[in-house]
């Protein structure tokens, strides 16, 4: 059964980050739907998640933070420039960057490229910051079924396979975020 977890509780909050740092899974809430996260650059945790999810490792996972120099050593150093101009409007938008050859291939799946979003949701900013790392963001569900969107279907679908539930509210989209290509703007994902 897993944790609930108020990030305004610090001594919580302190076992929460040792955790994660030690290869806990989490659930959280995002803009439009509850995700699975874990430090990015754990394999046993991304390994994990994808197997909870049944998703396959060519896919690849998206990483969210709460600031782009935490994502910087992810993106290829020629990229950095184009994707910080790119950040500037209010759209939530997940970026698929050129990776730096450093990013686990758990994350960019059968590609050369890294999904990332600066995320501006509460309460995934502020795991991120607590964590003073970007994690992994993808939807807490089995692939190819709905995504899910209370603590009480996480508890359902995944109490025995994740260690944490943050507590806290999903944003107001109604649909996940777009994803477009970063160098050429493709739209891969509508949004919402």
């Amino acid at each position: 059964m897993p944790n609930i977890i108020d990030l305004d509780d610090k001594k919580k909050r302190l076992e929460f980050v040792k955790s994660v740092k030690d290869g806990a899974v989490f659930a959280y809430p995002t803009e439009a739907v509850y995700g699975l996260g874990c430090d990015i650059k754990n394999k046993k945790s991304i390994k994990k998640i994808l197997d909870i999810k049944k998703r396959d490792i060519s896919k690849g996972l998206i990483v969210i933070s709460d600031n782009l120099e935490k994502v910087r050593e992810l993106i290829d150093d020629n990229f950095f420039k184009i994707f910080v101009e790119s950040n500037s409007d209010n759209v939530p938008t997940t970026w698929l960057c050129p990776a730096n050859p450093k990013v686990l291939p758990e994350i960019t799946g059968s590609s050369k490229k890294v999904a990332i979003r600066i995320t501006r949701h509460s309460v995934s900013c502020a795991l991120c910051k607590i964590l003073n790392m970007p994690i992994i963001s993808t939807s807490a569900n089995i692939s190819g079924q709905k995504p899910i969107l209370t603590p009480e279907e996480i508890l359902d679908y995944f109490s025995n396979n994740i260690d944490y539930i943050v507590d806290g509210k999903i944003g107001e989209s109604k649909n996940p975020t777009r994803i477009l290509d970063l160098i050429t703007k493709e739209v891969l994902r509508e949004g919402g």
